[in-house]
């Protein structure tokens, strides 16, 4: 895999966290090169909130990583863990900050949300079927149910108001005596 189909595979996988990168406060740069016959580089960038992911090196890096090009995919895709990539040596910082690389992967989907995403993309029978079980639950019950807890509230709530107003005004006479 090249640097412009790595870039493109990385960009695949970000492109649904643009709205996490807006949450960034500080520039975070980081340029990878790939190891491979022709040395070729990636930059991940979020910076003022914009995430950018393009196929060449950037100079002004937070932190600069050298790995091969599956490994950097499967960084950005979830398969990998950026701490077990670089604790088991698959990925070497170059320069720079490593929490800096760390701070990317709050980006990456996680493999939770992707199992999600795909039982929803079953038949249209799936889901028809809780549409349907909802519609044979009857209403009444649910409507019933915030009512007769408002009544209670509202039953218990002055009693206990009226309790309090009783107790305070002896307080304050008792303390004018002293």
């Amino acid at each position: 895999m090249n640097n412009i189909e790595l870039a493109k595979n990385v960009w695949e996988s970000l492109k649904g966290s643009t709205a996490k990168a807006k949450k960034f406060a500080d520039l975070v740069a980081v340029s990878f090169s790939l190891l491979s016959e022709e040395n070729e580089d990636i930059f991940v960038v979020v910076r003022d909130g914009q995430l950018m992911v393009e196929p060449y090196h950037y100079d002004d890096n937070n932190c600069e990583v050298e790995a091969s090009a599956d490994i950097i995919a499967k960084m950005f895709t979830g398969e990998l863990a950026f701490d077990k990539a670089l604790s088991d040596g698959s990925v070497q910082i170059k320069s720079g900050d490593p929490a800096k690389l760390k701070a990317l992967e709050c980006l990456v989907p996680s493999k939770k949300s992707a199992a999600k995403k795909a039982p929803a993309a079953k038949s249209a029978k799936a889901a028809e079927k809780p549409a349907a079980k909802a519609a044979e639950k009857p209403a009444a019950k649910v409507a019933d149910k915030p009512a007769e807890k408002a009544a209670v509230k509202a039953e218990t709530k002055p009693e206990v108001k009226a309790e309090e107003k009783k107790a305070a005004p002896a307080a304050k006479k008792s303390g004018k005596k002293k």
